[in-house]
C-alpha cells in the first residue's frame, strides 16, 4: 500500500494523480481504472470523492470507491455518475463496513485505507480527481482551529440572495447560488438558474449533491473539489485572489450571532476574506441581495464549520 506520513490533523485530502493507477482494462466499450490502494495517516470514518471531467458528447465516468478494515476489503460503493448530458448519484447502499447516503460514505467502524475505481464510456475524460476523509474519531481543538491568518484579506463578491430567486426551491438552493457567487468572482461567467438544473440530483431530490456541484465548476473552466479543512489559518492558501471556499455550516440558535438564518442543520456559504477577528461571508440566505455580505465571529464561525460539519467545503480555483 501507498504510505503517508502521519498528521495530528483530523482530516485528510489527497488530489489524486493518473500514476495512482494500478492497473485498466477495456471491455465491451467500458475502460475501468483500478487505483493502488491508499493507506492513510489514521483511521477514518467518512470518505468523499470529487472530480473535473470533460464529454463533449454523452461519455460518462461512474465513480466507486472501498475501504480496508482490519486487513478486510470492502466491496466497491457507487458514489457518483458524471456524464456530458446527466449526472446521478445512487439509492443508499449499505452493508457491514458502512453507508453511503448520495455523496458520503460513512463508516460503521473505522477503515485504514481505500481504493477508487472509475469506469469510462465514450469520450470522457478526467481532469482531478480528490479523495477527502476525516479522522475517527474526529477531534477538534478550538484554540488552533479558530485561530485566522495573519494580516486581513477581503475578496469582491458581487452578493446574490437565494430567497430573491423565483423558484419553488429558493429556500434549498444555497450551494448553487454560492457556487455562483464564487464563479463570477473569480471571472467565470455562472447563471444561477443555469446551475440549479446542472447541480440538481434527480435520484436525491437536492441541489448540495457535492461531486456535482464541483463537478459543474470544472465545467465551466474552474478547479474546483470537495476539500476538508482543519483550521481557519489554512484559509490562507485558498482564499485568494484566485481561489474561494465555499463552507458546509451547521448551527443553533444562538451560535452564530448575525447570522441570516437563525439555526440550520446544513447550510453552505462563501467564504471570501477575514479581518479584525471576524470571517467574511457572502451569504445566500439573506432576505436580500444588500444584505447577503456578512461578517461572522472567527470562533463561533470555526465551530459551525469546522467542528459541526468537519470542515467540508468547496473549493473553486482560477485556473
Amino acid at each position: 500500500m501507498v504510505q503517508h506520513i502521519v498528521s495530528r490533523q483530523s482530516v485528510f485530502n489527497v488530489l489524486h494523480s493518473p500514476s495512482d493507477t494500478e492497473g485498466e482494462h477495456v471491455s465491451d466499450g467500458i475502460k475501468t481504472e483500478v487505483s493502488l490502494p491508499f493507506k492513510t495517516p489514521f483511521p477514518f470514518s467518512s470518505l468523499v470523492l470529487s472530480a473535473n471531467y470533460r464529454s463533449v458528447t454523452d461519455g460518462c465516468i461512474l465513480f466507486e470507491a472501498q475501504v480496508c478494515c482490519g486487513e478486510k476489503w470492502s466491496g466497491f460503493y457507487k458514489l457518483g455518475l458524471l456524464s456530458g448530458k446527466f449526472k446521478t448519484s445512487f439509492p443508499p447502499q449499505e452493508d457491514a463496513f458502512g453507508r453511503v447516503e448520495t455523496d458520503v460514505l460513512t463508516l460503521f467502524k473505522p477503515a485504514e485505507a481505500y481504493r477508487y475505481r472509475l469506469k469510462f464510456y465514450g469520450d470522457a475524460e478526467l481532469f482531478l480527481l480528490c479523495a477527502s476523509l476525516t479522522r475517527a474519531p474526529f477531534m477538534y481543538d478550538e484554540k488552533t482551529a479558530a485561530r485566522l491568518p495573519a494580516g486581513a484579506f477581503e475578496k469582491e463578491v458581487h452578493p446574490i440572495s437565494q430567497l430573491e430567486q423565483t423558484h419553488p426551491d429558493r429556500r434549498r438552493i444555497c450551494s448553487p447560488v454560492s457556487l455562483c457567487m464564487a464563479l463570477n468572482a473569480l471571472g467565470y461567467q455562472a447563471d444561477v438558474k443555469e446551475l440549479m438544473r446542472d447541480v440538481f440530483d434527480q435520484t436525491a431530490g437536492i441541489y448540495g449533491n457535492w461531486m456535482f456541484n464541483v463537478a459543474s465548476a470544472g465545467a465551466l473552466g474552474a478547479e474546483a473539489y470537495v476539500r476538508r479543512f482543519g483550521a481557519l489559518g489554512e484559509l490562507k492558501d485558498f482564499v485568494t485572489p484566485d481561489s474561494l471556499v465555499l463552507a458546509s455550516v451547521a448551527y443553533g440558535r444562538g451560535e452564530l450571532a448575525g447570522a441570516a438564518i437563525d439555526h440550520t442543520a446544513g447550510h453552505l456559504v462563501l467564504v471570501r476574506g477575514w479581518k479584525k477577528g471576524k470571517i467574511l461571508a457572502a451569504d445566500p440566505a439573506a432576505a436580500k441581495q444588500e444584505s447577503v455580505l456578512r461578517a461572522y465571529d472567527a470562533r463561533e464561525f470555526a465551530n459551525a464549520w469546522l467542528s459541526r460539519k468537519q470542515g467540508a467545503a468547496y473549493v473553486v480555483r482560477k485556473k
